[in-house]
C-alpha cells in the first residue's frame, strides 16, 4: 500500500471504501468495533422481533434470526412482511437505542457538527 492513501475513520481505523459509494456494510460496522459479534439487534417497532450479529462460515457477518442466516436487509423485510419503506438500518436498533444507520452515518454526523 506504499504511495496510497487510505481513509480513516473517527476511531483512528483503516476502512475499505465500497465501490458504490456509502453502502451499507455490516461487516464495517463489526471491524470497526462499533457492533460485536453475538450482540443482539432489535427491530425498531417491535423489540420482541431480535437477531444476533454473527459471522457467516465466508467470513462476512450478517445476522442470524430464528433460524436464519440473513442481511440486515431481509431480517427487515421479514419483520415488516414488506420492502422497507426507508433504509433496512433504520429499522434495527441495538440495546442503547441506537440505530444500525446511526451507527453507519456517525462520521458524518460528526463532520457537520
Amino acid at each position: 500500500m506504499a504511495g496510497q492513501i487510505m481513509p480513516i475513520n473517527s476511531h483512528g481505523r483503516i476502512y475499505s471504501v465500497s465501490k458504490k459509494k456509502n453502502k451499507f456494510d455490516i461487516n464495517q460496522l463489526v471491524h470497526d468495533g462499533q457492533l460485536k459479534e453475538g450482540q443482539t439487534l432489535y427491530f425498531v417497532s417491535d423489540p420482541s422481533r431480535t437477531c444476533k450479529v454473527t459471522k457467516h462460515p465466508s467470513g462476512e457477518y450478517k445476522v442470524h434470526s430464528g433460524k436464519e442466516l440473513l442481511t440486515v436487509h431481509a431480517f427487515v423485510q421479514n419483520c415488516l412482511g414488506q420492502e422497507a419503506p426507508d433504509h433496512a438500518s433504520k429499522w434495527v436498533r441495538t440495546e442503547s437505542g441506537k440505530t444500525l444507520y446511526d451507527y453507519w452515518h456517525q462520521d458524518d454526523y460528526a463532520e457537520a457538527a
